[in-house]
């Protein structure tokens, strides 16, 4: 298969209003993780990945610079996100 062979693509959306980041993703093992860490690479949250569209709640986390791991299988996507702060 060509998935295999090519990075999984994620699709990553911030809904300031909801105080949500989502990703689209349609994990390939049913136990598929997220993580997301800080700059220091400290893991801030974690989850399961209830693909296709996985919602997490970020009213917890500071603006700023932040980056979303999904673990899936033998696979792992890293991608950056960045968190507006408040006003």
């Amino acid at each position: 298969m060509d998935q295999t062979h090519r990075p999984h693509e994620i699709r990553i959306r911030i809904d300031q209003l909801e105080k949500l980041l989502m990703f689209d993703y349609d994990p390939a093992h049913e136990d598929a993780l997220y993580d997301i860490l800080d700059p220091e690479g400290r893991i801030v949250k974690t989850g399961d990945v209830s693909g296709p569209v996985t919602r997490v709640r970020i009213t917890d986390l500071q603006g700023g610079d932040y980056v979303l791991m999904v673990l899936d299988g033998d696979s792992s996507t890293e991608l950056p996100i960045h968190l507006r702060r408040a006003s």
